[in-house]
């Protein structure tokens, strides 16, 4: 059965970013301080890449409408949907900071993790987590970590996010993606969509670690297309189930709260 690490903070050593997309993102970021139109030999003067390298990375951003070509300079310049990233890159970073003092509140008061999860491929994504200033036991998940989407809460609170049919199709991907334990992960998923359908919430009682209590909502905020979820989690032998049905109670509010544009009193 697949497995996460949620106690131990992943150092990949051994893993790398995909090369085409580091040089892709390397050719987009010579645009920053240069003139508006480079040339292939432009950049690749600016690189440390080959001139071929260069030129078909230039054709596949283009492609993706990340890059604008001229005939008649024959250089490229930044197209439209750059912009549409940073737009969103920027909406997200309102949220996170919005979002982070309630966070770091909850976190305090209960004394857990805290996090703001998001979807991505089939992981959740971490883009904020509080760890709790008042007890030095909490889960080492840091911004940038990652942990299953079907054997999490957080994850289970992303699917509950989606709308039917997309959450149908997700389901037979992530089916596709863990074969022989699907048979195993899909009532688990089942049963963390009927609890937030019920309450608000899903629980883990060392379901997705055995150590650890964790608790998460749906978030879906006010303008926002983006697919989110609010989790948290303590070692169990310092959360009892009454205390984690409240901070489940306390995460639907903030939650809530949020959906509606409005900060949680």
């Amino acid at each position: 059965m697949a497995t996460t690490k949620p106690l131990l903070r992943v150092h990949r050593k051994g893993s790398s970013v995909s090369p085409a997309l580091s040089r892709g993102l390397h050719l987009l970021s010579v645009f920053a301080d240069a003139p508006v139109w480079l040339s292939n030999s432009d950049i690749a003067g600016r690189t440390d890449l080959p001139a071929a390298t260069v030129a078909r990375l230039t054709k596949s951003l283009t492609g993706m409408g990340l890059l604008h070509y001229s005939s008649s300079r024959r250089r490229f310049r930044l197209a439209p949907g750059v912009v549409r990233l940073g737009y969103g890159a920027r909406s997200e970073t309102q949220i996170i900071e919005f979002i982070r003092p309630h966070l770091q509140e909850i976190a305090d008061r209960f004394r857990v993790h805290t996090a703001l999860a998001v979807l991505d491929g089939i992981e959740a994504l971490h883009v904020e987590v509080c760890h709790s200033t008042a007890t030095l036991v909490t889960l080492r998940l840091e911004a940038g970590s990652r942990v299953s989407i079907a054997g999490t809460p957080v994850g289970h609170a992303l699917l509950a996010c989606l709308e039917p049919a997309q959450r149908h199709s997700f389901m037979s991907d992530l089916a596709r993606h863990h074969g022989a334990d699907w048979d195993i992960l899909s009532p688990q998923v089942e049963q963390g969509l009927a609890e937030i359908a019920g309450s608000g919430f899903t629980l883990s009682l060392g379901g997705w670690h055995p150590d650890i209590y964790a608790v998460a909502v749906p978030l879906k905020p006010s303008d926002q297309p983006a697919v989110m979820s609010l989790g948290c989690g303590a070692p169990r032998g310092q959360m009892s189930l009454p205390r984690l049905k409240e901070l489940g109670q306390e995460l639907v509010r903030l939650s809530t709260a949020l959906a509606s544009g409005r900060e949680s009193a």
